[in-house]
């Protein structure tokens, strides 16, 4: 996705998900570097930073929190603050140990697969009023140096790096800003998403979860969690700018 251009996902090494739903990393069975603990029903899962296809086959399960390391400190995704909730320092299992292969049907050999649809946006659609925007942290702090408190109350953010996604009736005006539309799902004004489905299917073909929106432009889509999302306060916006 070009905004932001950081990808909010790279950092994330590690989750922690119930033991139940180990199942859904199957397709990463035979990637040696992806470790399992297992802990009273629990499962810790360790990978190298920027293995997008563990975060990917993670996203969907109930339960899931996230983790990223920063400063050799444990950081939940979407948080500043380091956790004491934190993976275990013992190096697990390989995945393929942990997994057993699931029952499956074999389908015929003339059975017949749908075509892909490639999920993007198109210019078009309904005029629709601007819900959220990104923007860069440079950016957020210029406008919150004037801007009351009242309107910093009206917005919430998320940071990733040096890029913030904002969300609110009452958005801020910053010149360079990406704005979407949406409540869900958030697409660029002036665009509509492509192929046209409801909300539900969106959300349902990219497997997000009610705690998560889900952004899309030209070039993709990007997945946040919802809890990300925080007042915005001037301490908060000096901190991440004083982090990038």
């Amino acid at each position: 996705m070009t905004v932001p251009t950081h990808d909010p996902w790279a950092g994330v090494s590690a989750a922690r998900l119930p033991q139940e739903h180990l199942a859904a990393l199957a397709a990463v069975r035979n990637f040696t570097d992806v470790r399992v603990f297992l802990e009273d029903g629990v499962a810790w899962v360790r990978w190298p930073a920027g293995r997008s296809e563990v975060v990917r086959g993670l996203l969907p399960v109930p339960g899931v929190v996230f983790y990223s390391q920063r400063a050799g400190t444990w950081v939940r995704f979407g948080h500043l603050v380091p956790t004491d909730d934190a993976p275990p320092t013992t190096e697990g299992k390989p995945i393929a140990e942990v997994l057993v292969p699931a029952r499956f049907e074999p389908i015929p050999p003339n059975a017949a697969l749908p075509a892909p649809v490639i999920l993007t946006v198109v210019r078009g659609g309904n005029p629709q009023s601007a819900t959220a925007l990104i923007c860069t942290i440079a950016e957020l702090a210029e406008w919150a140096d004037t801007a009351t408190t009242a309107e910093l109350a009206r917005v919430r953010g998320a940071r990733t790096g040096d890029r913030v996604a904002l969300t609110g009736e009452q958005l801020p005006t910053i010149l360079r800003a990406k704005r979407f539309w949406g409540r869900d799902v958030f697409v660029p004004v002036g665009f509509r998403p492509e192929p046209d489905l409801p909300t539900s299917a969106l959300l349902a073909a990219t497997g997000t979860t009610p705690k998560e929106f889900l952004f899309l432009d030209e070039t993709g889509a990007d997945v946040i969690p919802r809890a990300a999302f925080e007042p915005l306060t001037r301490a908060g916006i000096r901190l991440g700018v004083s982090e990038r």
